[in-house]
């Protein structure tokens, strides 16, 4: 995460519901997905392996696809400014990753693609990977989301972290303190440990279906910054092992079932 990483920005403009003859037509649902580390050719549509991601193959043949695009700056926090902004991060303040150790965070006096959309009478949700800071003012609900449920923060800051594992958890700490898991504005689970972390892009998952699924009959914007491919990898049972290219070849393919399972629900076929 220190170092400069590539981010794919896949943006999925869903128009659901055709208008009836002399109505209001009603305003397109949106869902933006983040794929944090991710490789420019790490998926079928810009190079790799097509086999692993069937859905991601299907938005950029039936949307638009991008080969030439430019991110504010290629790490978590930083980037994420500037994505739910609009404006260059430095202009923010916020510059490279926030650690769970800082007090920095998202402005209140910036407007976000969530506060925009709700001042349109959108629902709003994110589920995912936040990392514009983890107090209480800088979460999402309190700028421009009505649900949240993920990591404050990326998935390595934790006692785990390979600089650290060889220490004794008390010293371990004075890095990295424990990792926490929210739901809307709560801690839910104090101490993320592998269990949780395998079960990460399942839980964004059905968050962001059941979100989609209640809010069929309005406007909604759905952000969903996965938590991985950033390291460490965690992959779900139903896809440990199962793309035949290793754990990371898993974890792309994990992601990927996430997209179809979004683009699937219910909602889209109403």
């Amino acid at each position: 995460m220190r170092s400069l990483a590539i981010h794919a920005v896949l943006f999925a403009l869903l128009i659901l519901c055709q208008p009836k003859v002399n109505a209001e037509p009603k305003p397109p649902n949106v869902v933006v997905i983040y794929i944090d580390d991710m490789g420019y050719a790490d998926i079928g549509p810009f190079g790799g392996n097509p086999a692993l991601t069937p859905h991601l193959n299907q938005m950029a043949a039936e949307g638009r696809k991008f080969t030439n695009f430019y991110v504010s700056q290629a790490v978590c926090s930083a980037s994420r400014a500037s994505l739910l902004t609009g404006c260059y991060n430095v202009r923010l303040g916020i510059l490279g990753a926030l650690g769970p150790n800082s007090n920095q965070g998202i402005h209140p006096d910036e407007i976000t693609l969530g506060e925009l959309c709700q001042q349109k009478g959108y629902a709003t949700a994110c589920f995912g990977k936040w990392h514009l800071g983890h107090h209480h003012q800088f979460l999402p609900q309190q700028n421009g989301f009505d649900e949240y449920f993920g990591l404050p923060y990326s998935n390595d800051m934790w006692p785990f972290h390979p600089e650290v594992r060889h220490l004794p958890m008390e010293q371990r700490l004075r890095h990295w303190p424990h990792l926490p898991l929210i739901d809307g504005n709560d801690v839910i689970t104090s101490e993320v440990t592998e269990t949780e972390q395998i079960q990460l892009t399942t839980w964004y998952t059905e968050r962001a279906v059941s979100f989609i699924d209640r809010n069929a009959q309005k406007p909604f914007f759905l952000y969903v910054p996965h938590s991985m491919v950033h390291v460490p990898l965690y992959v779900s049972e139903r896809f440990k092992g199962k793309s035949g290219a290793g754990l990371f070849g898993d974890v792309v393919m994990e992601v990927d079932w996430s997209v179809g399972q979004e683009l699937l629900s219910k909602v889209v076929f109403e």
